[in-house]
């Protein structure tokens, strides 16, 4: 997405004061507003992201697949710095959550390996970063029985189903909805995203085996 569009839709939010953290979302408090979340900590969030989220005060969070960080080191193609991670917290802006370690495929994964992907994520986050971890995100939004129950014990919130609203009285914490802003929405569609009234752009997208439905 092009950051005069994004910077349109921070705007656009900001104006609105409609916005949530994770953690309002989690008390169950708040009947309507929207939750800004990022995946996986690749570089331009730190490059471009994070200076227009400054600009117009908006909280985010970043679920971070922790096995792209460049590990304190040069920076890399694939993923921020732990610096840049720190400098982003320090925005007191930015929360960070978990995206499991490697970006793994929980639909596959068994009891074990889920808790070994999330555990080692939300650990690494905590210690480098010295924040609480108390969010996560399925990669690629699918998950299994198994990884469910890790998410439930590790985790505050857990968010699963891709192209969902989450309506008021029908919210499961660790199943989460979620709805992708894309680049081709343009100003009609993202506002009508935000308004909660696109739940059926879903359909479309299984039908086509893309996003979480895409043919592997």
């Amino acid at each position: 997405m092009p950051a005069a569009t994004f910077a349109e839709h921070l705007k656009h939010l900001a104006d609105k004061g409609r916005l949530l953290t994770l953690d309002e979302v989690a008390s169950g408090t708040h009947t309507g507003g929207v939750a800004v979340t990022f995946d996986d900590g690749t570089p331009d969030f730190h490059e471009t992201v994070l200076p227009l989220l400054v600009d117009h005060r908006v909280p985010t969070h970043l679920y971070l697949a922790t096995g792209l960080v460049a590990n304190g080191g040069p920076r890399s193609a694939e993923g921020l710095t732990w610096s840049q991670l720190a400098e982003a917290v320090s925005t007191g802006l930015v929360t960070v959550g978990s995206h499991t370690h490697s970006h793994a495929d929980l639909s596959r994964a068994g009891g074990t390996e889920a808790e070994e992907e999330m555990w080692r994520s939300k650990e690494l986050i905590e210690d480098r970063l010295g924040v609480a971890c108390e969010h996560f995100a399925y990669p690629w939004g699918v998950g299994s029985p198994a990884a469910d129950r890790a998410a439930r014990r590790l985790f505050r919130t857990a968010a699963l189903d891709a192209w969902r609203i989450n309506r008021a009285g029908r919210i499961d914490a660790h199943r989460l909805g979620r709805v992708p802003i894309l680049r081709s929405d343009g100003s009609f569609f993202f506002r009508r995203k935000v308004n909660g009234q696109l739940d059926t752009e879903a359909w479309l997208y299984r039908a086509l085996g893309r996003g979480p439905w895409r043919r592997r």
